[in-house]
């Protein structure tokens, strides 16, 4: 039995351990399915835990990821076919605070840099989102820090053309219309974030390591939020989060995992309960030699 689920599932991208329990079958095809003209009749798509790392693996039916990558230019235009990507940001900008994921999570940044290193008045700080979307965190996050008088510049990295000409046109920061890599030239940031992006990846791990070359080796922060696995068993299984873009799911152990193999010290790690209903897993991480010379501060 384990012999046959181990050759069918084949081994976890974020720990290299054996895929080995399925924990949920879709067996309809989601909307960006459908508008890629995947068939309905026998569509079998199943979540697949690791034996090692608990990630839970998105696996596809035959030809189907091939299709989803094609899409990879058009994400928003399926996505926000009722409505446009400004209207989408206004109105989550508009949400009031206590309602809101995303001044939740500025909340939880700002009080881990806070922690982490003291930010004086006046004092410049660099900020990159890698994955923008529609913008709605780096413009709360610059709303937020400006209104403490403190002074953030800021890079938005988004490849969509949709979504970067809207950031573009938000005009609260520089706007980099491309795939992040280690050889973007973007380096020194204090901050950089990863909001829900990885779990859209293949190789999670690869993106991590290489925005790790876009931290202050001294003090930047890394910031990662990713889908909780235990979606599965809390939403129904047309759930957007259960969806074809998703790669993959985590739990506190996998992301830990994923992080530290990129070669980053995660500091603080834990499961979100969203005002949306979501549950995320949140991490923060930094540079080893961060982390030794904050350890080395302790000590003293």
């Amino acid at each position: 039995m384990t012999a046959s689920l181990k050759s069918r599932f084949g081994k976890c991208a974020i720990c290299g351990d054996q895929l080995i329990r399925e924990l949920l079958a879709i067996r309809e095809p989601d909307r960006f399915e459908r508008h890629l003209g995947v068939a309905r009749d026998g569509y079998l798509r199943r979540w697949v835990e690791c034996s090692g790392c608990g990630a839970v693996t998105n696996v596809y039916p035959e030809g189907v990821i091939e299709s989803l990558e094609s899409l990879a230019s058009g994400y928003y235009e399926v996505d926000f076919k009722s409505s446009t990507i400004g209207q989408k940001y206004a109105v989550v900008m508009s949400l009031p605070p206590e309602r809101s994921d995303n001044a939740h999570r500025v909340g939880r940044i700002r009080s881990f840099l806070e922690e982490w290193r003291s930010i004086e008045g006046g004092a410049k700080s660099r900020a990159i989102d890698i994955g923008a979307g529609t913008g709605v965190f780096l413009s709360r996050f610059l709303q937020v820090t400006a209104r403490d008088g403190q002074v953030w510049s800021a890079v938005a990295v988004e490849p969509d053309p949709v979504a970067a000409e809207h950031l573009r046109g938000l005009g609260q920061f520089s706007v980099r219309q491309e795939v992040f890599s280690g050889k973007s030239g973007l380096a020194g940031f204090d901050l950089c974030t990863l909001n829900k992006v990885i779990e859209h990846l293949a190789d999670p791990v690869w993106l991590l390591h290489e925005a790790s070359s876009a931290l202050n080796p001294q003090q930047g922060v890394l910031y990662v939020e990713v889908p909780a696995k235990e979606t599965l068993f809390h939403r129904p299984s047309d759930d957007n989060i259960l969806g074809a873009l998703h790669r993959h799911l985590y739990d506190v152990v996998s992301l830990n995992a994923a992080i530290s193999r990129a070669g980053l010290v995660v500091m603080r790690i834990e499961r979100l309960y969203e005002p949306s209903g979501k549950i995320s897993i949140a991490a923060f991480a930094v540079r080893p030699e961060a982390a030794e010379a904050r350890s080395r501060k302790g000590a003293a």
